[in-house]
């Protein structure tokens, strides 16, 4: 994921502030939030920066890799400078502009106040960037017509403008931050993570994950409802730079996990868009293959493999035998007399191997000696498997596709360069489809079957997995996520994707739909027999 980092908490202690941004870069920020004053306030600079301070350093910024996703307004006269707001908006690219509630305030304040707003953000909007509102201080506390006034102002503002919404101060005025995030619902825009220990009746800033912040829960929602994230810290226990790395490693830690969901297990007709939904689950179920011989839908949950009868809507547990912690890459063999699983023990961590076992059950065969390795393909004439594989080269950790015999064997690498996963044969077996970061985003990508001749499918604009050809080998669908959304080589799951189609030449690429899913989804070739219809999953996050 990408995450954001304000930077009140982390320059207000120093000078040399283009080396601290360097710093923070190197942690593995890639968006800013700066406090932007309309002048230069002497001894302070470095915190607030003027327009011309962001202007004269903002190739410099860029250069570095840096985003400037939003920035605080700090001074700023709403009524009289709104047209400046929007230039800037427009010249800097900024697409959030962040302002405060008035303090100490009553309903007249507040009508005040929303007035200036309203006017303030339809100037932004015309420039493309969009006002919103942040929480701190009593703003939760303070009631007005049984609503905090926060959320008074945000309703006065008739849905022009949007909140930005901080845990910690949530916390710290007595409220659940999951609670009040789904109250507050397609309001939010913008989360910033912020922690408190409120035990005791004491506040106390706490490091990330150090206080009583759900952090998973909110990173949940954030993920929900595609929105912006940013770290805001203005203590740290154990120094900026362990303070902030360890909070990023936990935001990567949770962003691999999923809160409590529900799945819906959904057929597509390419042609139409019609969309029938067969069943509802209250867990997670993922990556359904298409079993035409039988006319069910394979599919995997919580470690075991699942076959769902299309016709009765039933639901029977295959025997797997010692592969009882199977994740979402199986195959189904060509004559779909056996399956093949990526299996790896449950406290083996990423130590997946690839197994195969007859379809009404038995012992399971090891494929794949070697870990962590994850299935994507099958020969169509029963041969070869092909898989994603991490394998240390010269030193260094590299992930790439790779093929070995049905039967086992010594196992070949096809891919050299970039992170390559789900590869997956074409129907006529002369080629692969992979998806690979060695051009920049993830893309989708085909080879010959020996790795030879490369070429890449998808324009780049997006970051896009998992390509399944259609039977008569004339379509493609596959997993898109958003450029800005997370890094090349994350399929996260509980994110806002799109499941887009092109033609098996890479022409007439286009949207199929948009949906709440991604990894998980359709990891698995799930093209139904007619070359028409194909089957993914999608989710629903289950929230207090």
């Amino acid at each position: 994921m990408k995450y954001g980092i304000n930077t009140y908490g982390v320059l207000k202690d120093r000078r040399d502030t283009l080396t601290a941004l360097s710093e923070l870069r190197a942690l593995g920020f890639t968006q800013l939030e700066p406090c932007l004053s309309p002048e230069t306030i002497q001894g302070w600079e470095h915190v607030f920066w003027s327009p011309e301070w962001l202007l004269t350093h903002l190739s410099e910024l860029r250069a570095h890799g840096w985003e400037i996703v939003s920035v605080h307004l700090i001074g700023w006269d709403a009524d009289a400078r709104a047209e400046e707001l929007a230039a800037l908006a427009a010249e800097l690219g900024i697409r959030q502009f962040v302002v405060k509630c008035p303090q100490n305030p009553d309903e007249r304040s507040l009508h005040e106040t929303s007035m200036r707003y309203i006017r303030l953000a339809d100037a932004l909007n015309e420039a493309g960037a969009e006002l919103l509102l942040h929480n701190e201080g009593t703003d939760l506390a303070a009631r007005f017509r049984g609503k905090s006034a926060y959320e008074r102002l945000l309703e006065l503002c008739l849905g022009k403008v949007g909140a930005q919404f901080d845990t910690g101060w949530a916390l710290a005025d007595g409220e659940d931050p999951e609670t009040l995030l789904w109250r507050l619902g397609p309001a939010v825009r913008s989360l910033h993570y912020k922690d408190m220990s409120v035990s005791g009746g004491a506040i106390t800033p706490a490091d990330l994950g150090k206080g009583d912040l759900n952090v998973l829960a909110c990173l949940q929602f954030a993920r929900a409802h595609g929105i912006p994230q940013i770290l805001d810290q203005d203590e740290f226990a154990e120094g900026p730079a362990e303070s902030l790395r360890s909070g990023l490693e936990l935001l990567s830690m949770c962003g691999q996990q999923r809160e409590p969901s529900a799945s819906f297990l959904n057929i597509l007709d390419t042609r139409t868009g019609e969309i029938r939904t067969l069943a509802r689950f209250d867990r997670v179920i993922e990556a359904p293959n298409w079993m035409k011989t039988q006319n069910c839908l394979v599919y995997n949950s919580e470690g075991r493999i699942w076959k769902y009868d299309l016709a009765a809507g039933s639901k029977t547990l295959l025997d797997t035998g010692e592969c009882d912690n199977c994740n979402n890459d199986h195959v189904l063999a060509p004559d779909e007399r056996h399956i093949a699983v990526s299996h790896g023990p449950r406290e083996g961590g990423y130590s997946s191997r690839v197994y195969i076992i007859p379809i009404e059950g038995g012992e399971a065969r090891l494929v794949t000696p070697d870990s962590p390795s994850y299935l994507h393909g099958w020969s169509p004439d029963g041969r070869e498997l092909a898989y994603c594989a991490f394998r240390v080269h010269e030193g260094k950790l590299e992930t790439d596709v790779y093929s070995i015999p049905a039967e086992g064997g010594e196992e070949t690498r096809l891919t050299f360069g970039g992170f390559n996963d789900g590869p997956e044969y074409a129907p006529d077996g002369k080629s692969i489809w992979f998806n690979s970061t060695r051009s920049g985003k993830m893309q989708i990508w085909r080879m010959g079957r020996d790795g030879s001749d490369p070429v890449r499918m998808t324009p780049g604009e997006r970051n896009n997995w998992f390509a399944h050809v259609s039977p008569d080998g004339e379509k493609v669908v596959y997993i898109s996520y958003g450029a800005e959304d997370l890094l090349p080589n994350e399929h996260l799951p509980n994110m806002r994707v799109e499941l887009r189609i092109m033609n098996a030449d890479g022409s007439g690429d286009r949207r199929l739909l948009s949906f709440f899913g991604g990894q998980g989804s359709m990891n698995v070739n799930s093209w139904a027999p007619d070359s028409r219809h194909i089957a993914f999953v999608s989710y629903e996050i289950l929230h207090k």
